[in-house]
């Protein structure tokens, strides 16, 4: 873990006459009577030892102050060995090591070091460690001299001053598990190369076949930093880290006509870690039978909204829960989206992994239906460009207010009816549609060898009737306002039970407002549903779309 990485030189141990460790004979992170770490160190002594000759003139002994630094010393080497490094530049001044403040010790000398003595060996068990808020660790140590204990140390300290939890865990984000080229084989080539031997039957022209994830234009993962699981076992994880970095042109604020984040893509940031570690622990290696990932619903609330400026997101994804049944797998997860240490979105999800002929059967959301359509054909929506995710970085700036969305983004092709009154709750409904095209970027994208449109981009289609339904009803504050991703703070739930596939023929969309709030900020609060072909497929609860000021900071509770 450690192969490449430098180690800046305030942190490295004394060397010429203060190299008082010559070698770790012992060393567990784990380890010792507290369970947070043992190490064992040794020195060889020499009688022309400076510390001999000098201290003192016709007593020559080891100074007591100095037995104390050999222990200090390699209580150093085991933190450096837990993960506290950080490499050249990237400490800020002034860091030093020292005691810490308040935590009183005790030193019991019943020996000593002499000319005659050949060797010495230090032994230390860390008693107490963490972040307070700079790291720190408390420890019992003793010395021996030729095997015979001659010093005992109770609470022996030190903090690392200046340094932060930030600061220790980003040295290893900068040292990712999986890097884009191993990314890449997993979106579109060979999976042993990102995972292994255990995934060679899936690699281009193999046997089998396995869901990826999405590929360029819809891939939000940079890099993997941490899993804390072990590959190939299918079980509850701790959490897995990745990043992305959000390019200040990235194509889709240009298509989605806003300058935050539109929010299928903040979805699938959140959603493809989850995809990721589905694979790492194995799950398609469970079954001799090919399985298509697919995800069911979903609980989530928006803290944050993501701008051009906001640099790099952290997603942790974590596995809760797994089962099987009838030759299906469901899987539960825990996400995060932070900015920072600052909560992006955050929520529950579940997916499954399924048979083709169990995706075959699937018939939808039993007992729910649309709304009659209005009479006539609909009216059509424009679909300005950019046309294509590739025409987009760099050439269009976002359009900001309330502005919809350009052709590359667009999930709807014709309004088929809305009404500011009315509806099941009397505050109105809106439909739409789009039909389906097999050429669509998103099909080449999501997934290679498994064409499926993203449930996040028909999540998509429901936000933006939202925002037409909002135009009409708040037309008045098209040149204050502009659109909140979401409304931030509020709780939206998702479900999947079908998939939009290139053969298939129409998406039909409609949402049914629930709340509308008013104020500087309104909020449009709906339920919605989408079919594909007649059958209705997701259903939405709860997505409030917000109205607020144009320069509003965008953060939330």
């Amino acid at each position: 873990a450690f192969a490449g990485m430098s180690l800046a030189p305030e942190m490295r141990l004394p060397s010429g006459r203060m190299r008082l460790v010559h070698r770790i004979v012992d060393l567990e992170p784990t380890g010792g009577r507290f369970g947070l770490g043992l190490i064992v160190g040794e020195a060889d002594v020499t009688p022309d030892d400076w510390y001999l000759t000098c201290h003192f003139s016709d007593d020559p002994v080891m100074p007591g102050t100095l037995m104390y630094e050999c222990c200090l010393h390699t209580l150093r080497v085991l933190l450096l060995r837990k993960g506290w490094v950080a490499g050249e530049g990237q400490l800020p001044e002034g860091f030093h090591y020292a005691p810490l403040p308040g935590v009183g010790g005790r030193l019991k000398c019943r020996g000593q070091v002499t000319p005659e003595t050949r060797q010495v060996r230090y032994q230390l068990e860390v008693k107490e460690i963490g972040y307070g808020p700079e790291p720190y660790a408390v420890a019992d140590a003793t010395m021996y001299a030729d095997g015979r204990r001659v010093v005992k140390m109770e609470n022996l300290s030190v903090r690392l001053v200046g340094l932060s939890r930030a600061d220790v865990e980003g040295a290893w984000t900068r040292k990712p598990l999986f890097e884009l080229a191993k990314l890449a084989a997993y979106q579109t080539g060979n999976p042993s190369e990102a995972f292994g031997d255990p995934y060679r039957p899936f690699d281009l022209g193999g046997r089998r076949k396995l869901s990826r994830l999405p590929a360029p234009p819809f891939a939000f993962i940079d890099r993997v930093n941490r899993i804390d699981a072990p590959p190939w076992e299918m079980k509850p994880t701790g959490w897995l880290e990745a990043e992305y970095d959000v390019p200040v042109d990235a194509w889709y604020f240009a298509a989605s006509r806003q300058a935050t984040m539109p929010y299928a893509v903040l979805l699938e940031v959140a959603l493809q870690p989850c995809g990721f570690l589905a694979a790492y622990v194995g799950s398609a290696l469970t079954s001799g039978e090919d399985l298509f990932f697919r995800n069911l619903e979903g609980k989530a609330v928006i803290h944050e909204e993501v701008r051009p400026d906001t640099g790099t997101l952290r997603m942790q994804a974590k596995l809760e829960q797994v089962s099987n049944a009838g030759g299906m797998i469901l899987q539960q997860f825990a996400f995060r989206v932070l900015a920072g240490e600052r909560p992006v979105y955050t929520g529950q999800t579940r997916f499954g992994f399924f048979p083709a002929q169990a995706l075959a059967q699937q018939v939808g959301l039993r007992g729910a239906a649309h709304p009659e359509p209005w009479a006539g054909q609909g009216v059509p929506l424009p679909s300005e460009a950019p046309l294509d995710p590739g025409a987009c970085r760099g050439a269009f700036s976002p359009g900001g207010g309330l502005s919809l969305p350009a052709g590359a983004y667009s999930m709807l092709d014709r309004l088929d009816g809305l009404t500011l009154s009315g509806g099941p709750h009397g505050l109105g409904q809106v439909m739409g549609a789009k039909r389906v095209r097999p050429e669509e970027w998103f099909f080449k994208a999501h997934f290679v060898g498994d064409p499926v449109m993203p449930g996040s981009l028909g999540l998509e289609a429901f936000v933006q009737l939202l925002k037409l339904y909002a135009r009409e009803r708040f037309g008045r504050s098209s040149a204050t306002h502009r659109f909140e991703t979401l409304a931030l703070g509020r709780t939206h739930q998702w479900t999947y039970r079908g998939q939009v596939v290139p053969k298939n023929q129409e998406v039909r969309v409609s949402a049914a407002v629930t709340r509308i709030e008013e104020g500087d900020r309104p909020v449009v609060v709906a339920d919605g549903l989408l079919s594909v072909d007649g059958r209705v497929i997701y259903q939405m609860k709860d997505f409030a779309l917000a109205l607020v000021p144009e320069g509003a900071a965008g953060k939330g509770a």
